[in-house]
């Protein structure tokens, strides 16, 4: 069947927002940045949309410039501004996007409230009516904008330092009796680097050894970038025990960083399993468990391929009934993985979003939906079980909002025992 002209209009606007995001995000950042600087600057003087199409224009060409005088090695221009700057830069984005969402919003109540005026006035009724509304858009607009400054100012703060070990009991069908109660810590999205310290890192180390996991489980991304100081920061992540060892895949941001070159120090500096499309066998008494390694694959370097090949190959060398664990680092080959009988599957990537805001029956709304239906947390298809980690690290923007760090503990059990998830600080 051809594909629909709907869709391949779509697929074709999908590839070319995705390809040139960063420069959009550049785009939007400085524009939103001149129009808060425009919105505040009206309350003393007189200033028309020239003047905000002029500032959007003097505020790109600065940053485009500030970017293009500083030669670096992360993957987003937006990531080389100056910390604070960029930060506050981008607490402007979501104070435009407040700021237009008020303005429309009030045009659209002023355009409501004349209707039904001149409607009353039609019907007899008085020629003047009183204020509608004691506020006024200027009101609510400084309203939103110390709100969203509030909030961004706690998640580049207090929300970015916030840990959540997350506990979950996975029923695995036909799981040995020997492999009953097995403890998996899952660890994802480290990204050694600019945004996290050696001292940070070793804390989390020590929170993942005090779980007294059976098997940690690490879901890619351990570098940020090029740059990151592999030699200092790897020795730190070679303290992690387990009873049956450590496996870990490596990510998009590995690859940015150089696959064979984080794969090589990992084995220098650790006894870690790195899977790149490979399984491993464990064995636990008279009970056997396959973990398999997906190495990462993109679309773009936001979306994940819904299907590999490698993937159906690696499942061929398991025998058959036995008991798997894929560990993708992107989580949209959950549904291929589902098909082929895996059980369990851990992912991350996605970071939860890092921003989010409290969404309905448990599950925030975050940026993460933009790139994947499997954003955050647990999902289920048939028989098999994905779980995305909101992750340890951050990348772009030193922030976490209502998406704190997180390590998972994963208790697996058979057919006959009951399923829970819960988190404790």
């Amino acid at each position: 069947m051809l594909p629909q002209p709907a869709t391949v209009v779509r697929d074709r606007v999908e590839k070319w927002f995705f390809a040139h995001f960063f420069s959009l995000l550049l785009l939007a950042l400085s524009v939103a940045q001149a129009g808060v600087v425009w919105w505040v600057a009206r309350a003393w003087m007189a200033l028309g949309v020239p003047a905000l199409a002029l500032l959007s224009v003097a505020t790109f060409a600065f940053n485009r410039w500030w970017i293009r005088r500083r030669p670096s090695w992360q993957r987003a221009p937006v990531d080389r501004l100056p910390r604070l700057y960029n930060a506050a830069v981008f607490t402007c984005l979501f104070c435009g996007l407040w700021l237009l969402a008020n303005h429309a919003g009030w045009t659209v109540a002023r355009y409501a409230h004349q209707a039904l005026a001149s409607e009353a006035r039609g019907a007899g009724g008085s020629g003047h009516s009183a204020p509608w509304w004691p506020a006024g858009p200027r009101t609510t607009g400084w309203m939103g904008l110390f709100m969203v400054v509030g909030l961004f100012g706690w998640g580049y703060t207090f929300g970015q330092r916030a840990l959540t070990v997350r506990r979950l009991t996975v029923r695995i069908p036909r799981l040995p009796a020997a492999l009953h109660g097995l403890r998996v810590v899952q660890l994802s999205d480290i990204h050694v680097g600019t945004n996290m310290t050696p001292q940070q890192l070793a804390h989390f180390v020590d929170r993942a050894n005090a779980l007294a996991p059976d098997l940690i489980c690490i879901t890619g991304d351990i570098a940020d970038h090029a740059g990151s100081d592999l030699e200092l920061y790897f020795p730190i992540l070679a303290r992690l025990r387990a009873r049956l060892g450590v496996v870990a895949i490596l990510g998009n941001h590995d690859h940015y960083a150089g696959a064979q070159r984080v794969s090589a120090a990992l084995a220098r500096h650790t006894l870690f399993h790195v899977l790149r499309d490979q399984v491993l066998e464990l064995r636990v008494g008279a009970g056997r468990l396959w973990v398999l390694g997906l190495d990462d694959r993109g679309r773009d370097w936001a979306r994940g391929l819904p299907a590999v090949p490698q993937l159906a190959a690696m499942v061929r060398e398991i025998p058959s009934g036995d008991p798997k664990i894929l560990l993708a680092h992107r989580p949209d080959v959950f549904p291929q993985a589902a098909e082929l009988g895996i059980e369990l599957v851990l992912s991350g990537h996605t970071h939860g979003g890092q921003l989010a805001l409290p969404g309905l029956r448990g599950r925030p709304l975050s940026l993460a939906r933009f790139i994947t239906r499997y954003d955050r947390g647990l999902f289920r298809e048939g028989g098999s079980t994905l779980y995305v980690n909101c992750g340890l690290g951050v990348t772009g923007q030193r922030i976490r909002l209502f998406t704190p760090r997180e390590i998972t503990v994963l208790e697996l059990h058979g057919s006959d025992s009951a399923e829970a998830a819960h988190a404790c600080a």
